[in-house]
């Protein structure tokens, strides 16, 4: 066999690896993609999904905002609590500072 028929035959095997590796990955692409849509199937479930958990998680934040004000209801409850907290720490601390002027006053 001369040159240009060994060239010929490896030609005529690249093309026929080429139809074999296009046929198998359109085989994938098929198994990827059941419906048929463009998309795999796989990527669709996780798309669904993750539409799914972000729709519950705006669900439970209507739940703990109720007056939808973007700050869940309870910690703005917590938050008064602690501001009640510092300004009765305060007045009491005030209240000893003046107890205590008076008592060192009254001392000298």
């Amino acid at each position: 066999m001369d040159f240009k028929g060994l060239l010929e035959k490896a030609k005529e095997a690249a093309r026929s690896v080429a139809q074999e590796a296009e046929k198998r990955l359109q085989e994938i692409k098929e198994k990827l993609d059941q419906d048929k849509d463009g998309r795999p199937d796989v990527l669709e479930k996780a798309l669904e999904e993750a539409e799914k958990a972000l729709h519950e998680a705006k669900s439970r934040l209507a739940d703990l905002d109720q007056d939808k004000d973007g700050v869940p209801d309870k910690l703005k409850e917590v938050s008064e609590l602690a501001k009640k907290a510092a300004e009765t720490a305060k007045a009491k601390a005030e209240e000893a500072a003046r107890l205590l002027r008076e008592r060192l006053g009254k001392g000298e």
